[in-house]
């Protein structure tokens, strides 16, 4: 009897009920779980409310959050433990998991306010085991299919709702300190900058739908999810997201992995240049300002310039997590006037990669590298030697390519509820179940 990506095989899965009259109930119950995961994924217990996300991020504490999650990790675990065979359970004692795991305890410990940075950690590992929920809970691809179908139009419709309803929530207003993000639309999340690249992401979900067999769904999804993110003017999210899937397409069309592999790290190492290294190199500097109107990136070359000037003072275990910017370390500095502009009130550096050199240092970034790019490229590889698994693999690949480009101009890994860190749990996830166990279709 075949393996499968969200459940082994049906005898394997419900092994804690032994009346065989169980599993349609149960199969029902794993589904709805899953697509209640992937709303709150998307949605969060805040939707619609930017003043307290954004409390929330300098302030790491927020009780509907802390008890809310608390109770949504709980059910989550209750349902993989009744509903999930426990040998899939067993990616998470991979050594990529190993390796997250022990750079956030030691994150916590390293930091100058471990009790606080506790919290913000539990809740990042109770939310990748919601996140989780999506991929595990399912019991067949077809099932995984409606129920990403279903939570995606859900959502994408709650959004839409706000940017007609209410307006005010739901686009960026001509006031503040951001009044030039006017009439960009944020829809229910608390920013453009993560509406643009959370969206984007469900572009490759319809992508992978219409491939799939759910063409006119798939379409749904693409047209509304492309309209959204063009309307938040990320110039950035909608100049990648051809480039993963390009990139991941390619590979399938010439039925080589390892061609989208090669387009992958190609893509990560110019974009490298363009970004990080145009802050030192006249040369990668030169083509920068040839491509972008903007070659600082909107002041983000400013925060790069000093995220680096900063990792040596906390080499190789960092600053703690999520600990350097917004900190006092930043706020209660003098007045940069070195600097082209004050940066003490920024709430993060705007690059992965630097941040995570910042806050887990040199020890963390090998870890966190090796675990969130290296290893999912590997998985898919060997996902692609599985026929009935290569679309669920291009689909978690797609995400893999977008969100490592998207690294050097957004901070995201290993942030509590942000839903595009969860976007990367999912791809994580998913690509470490393809790589080892066949999909089982519905009637498989």
């Amino acid at each position: 009897m075949p393996d499968r990506i969200v459940a082994v095989a049906e005898q394997r899965l419900f092994t804690g009920f032994h009346h065989s009259s169980l599993q349609p109930l149960m199969k029902l119950v794993g589904g709805i779980a899953a697509y209640c995961a992937f709303c709150l994924v998307l949605l969060s217990l805040r939707p619609f409310n930017y003043v307290s996300v954004r409390q929330l991020e300098t302030q790491h504490g927020d009780s509907l959050n802390q008890i809310g999650y608390l109770a949504a990790g709980t059910i989550a675990a209750v349902c993989i433990a009744s509903l999930v065979d426990r040998r899939l359970l067993r990616i998470f004692l991979a050594p990529a998991w190993i390796g997250i795991f022990a750079v956030l305890v030691l994150s916590v410990m390293v930091a100058p306010n471990p009790e606080a940075v506790l919290r913000s950690v539990a809740l990042t590992l109770i939310c990748i085991l919601i996140t989780s929920c999506i991929v595990l809970l399912p019991p067949d691809e077809r099932a995984f299919q409606i129920v990403s179908a279903s939570a995606i139009l859900s959502v994408l419709a709650i959004s839409y709702a706000g940017i007609i309803l209410i307006p005010d929530e739901a686009i960026h207003g001509g006031v503040g300190d951001e009044a030039h993000h006017a009439g960009l639309w944020r829809g229910h999340f608390a920013h453009k900058n993560l509406a643009g690249p959370t969206i984007s992401v469900l572009i490759m979900f319809g992508i992978y739908l219409w491939r799939a067999g759910m063409k006119a769904v798939g379409m749904v999804i693409v047209a509304l999810s492309l309209v959204f993110v063009i309307q938040t003017g990320s110039k950035t999210t909608i100049s990648l997201v051809p480039i993963a899937v390009i990139a991941v397409l390619a590979g399938r069309v010439f039925g080589l992995p390892m061609l989208t592999v090669a387009l992958y790290a190609a893509a990560v190492l110019a974009l490298a240049m363009l970004t990080i290294g145009s802050v030192y190199i006249p040369f990668f500097a030169q083509i920068t300002a040839l491509l972008l109107d903007d070659p600082s990136f909107t002041g983000r070359a400013t925060l790069w310039e000093y995220g680096i000037l900063n990792i040596p003072n906390h080499l190789w275990f960092g600053t703690g997590y999520d600990n350097f910017w917004g900190t006092p370390l930043v706020t209660d500095m003098e007045y940069p006037y070195a600097w082209p502009w004050d940066f003490r009130g920024i709430v993060h550096g705007h690059n992965n990669y630097i941040d995570i050199a910042l806050t887990t240092g040199v020890f963390g970034f090998v870890i966190l590298f090796w675990a969130l790019f290296i290893a999912p490229a590997v998985n898919y590889v060997k996902s692609c030697q599985i026929p009935s698994n290569r679309n669920l693999a291009d689909l978690f690949m797609m995400i893999i390519v977008f969100l490592a480009l998207l690294s050097f101009m957004e901070t995201f890994f290993l942030r509590r509820m942000d839903p595009i860190w969860l976007m990367m749990v999912i791809a994580v996830v998913g690509l470490q179940l393809t790589a080892r166990y066949k999909t089982l279709k519905a009637n498989g």
